[in-house]
């Protein structure tokens, strides 16, 4: 994904979606996701070049978003800025599942069918 800023300057977007939970445990659970993996994930995507076809040029992800479906812990928040440098840590943004609702009920939108809560 890419935003282009009023200065024309162009910021790009990387998602990196997980569909349950996020947690610092040593092993990864069935339904959960090990932080371990997602801080490799994140790197890879912030240290490589995509193509851009509208500017025909290679260029780097600015900001990686680590999106759960689930809860990411608060200790894999803390172990993934720990393992991080200063300016990698302020690529790396979370959204977790309260976030993902919030933002439905922020902008007013409704909710997908398979969402909505039916007797």
């Amino acid at each position: 994904m890419k935003l282009t800023l009023p200065t024309l300057h162009v910021l790009y977007f990387g998602i990196q979606a997980k569909k349950g939970r996020i947690d610092a445990a040593g092993n990864s659970r069935r339904g959960a996701s090990n932080i371990g993996e997602v801080l490799n994930q994140a790197l890879m995507m912030l240290g490589h070049e995509i193509f851009d076809p509208e500017l025909n040029r290679r260029v780097l992800v600015d900001h990686a978003f680590v999106v759960a479906g689930g809860e990411i812990t608060k200790q894999a928040r803390n172990w993934l800025g720990a393992r991080l440098d200063a300016s990698r840590r302020s690529q790396v943004m979370f959204m977790g599942r309260d976030d993902i609702l919030q933002l439905y009920a922020i902008t007013e939108h409704p909710l997908p069918k398979a969402a909505r809560w039916t007797e």
